[in-house]
């Protein structure tokens, strides 16, 4: 990540979330990478507020026994973005995507999903600090 990706005043930040998710994780992460100094709450600090993921499959397609053969992985959170002295800037994420129902090799069907889940994370992640390089001061 490039360190002149974010504005000046984007330089101190306080991120709120659960500290042990992957979002929050990789997200830290590529502040710290990207030359952001996370602090506690302070009222002169800007504060990324991640929200909760949710995460819901439902049937994309169907065979002529009306056997599903097809999910759609649906990917959504939310998240805010807090300037001192301002109102809050509110963003989302959402992504999709579709996996083959393999009910006969559920594990390789379960660690598709989680492959999926996690690419669909570091998306999001590079989605929210792109983002904070839009933020309107």
């Amino acid at each position: 990540m490039n360190e002149k990706l974010l504005p000046e005043k984007l330089k101190t930040i306080h991120v709120v979330g659960d500290d042990r998710s992957d979002i929050y994780r990789m997200v830290t992460a590529q502040l710290r990478h990207s030359g952001v100094k996370l602090v506690e709450s302070s009222d002169d600090a800007v504060e990324l507020n991640l929200g909760n993921i949710s995460v819901s499959n439902t049937a994309a397609s169907r065979d002529n026994r009306s056997q599903v053969v097809e999910y759609l992985m649906i990917f959504n959170t939310n998240y805010t973005i807090t300037l001192p002295s301002q109102s809050p800037q509110k963003f989302s994420a959402r992504f999709s995507r579709v996996f083959l129902n393999k009910s006969a090799q559920a594990l390789a069907s379960s660690r598709e999903q989680e492959q999926l889940r996690s690419e669909m994370e570091k998306q999001t992640a590079d989605l929210i600090i792109i983002q904070l390089s839009r933020v309107i001061f």
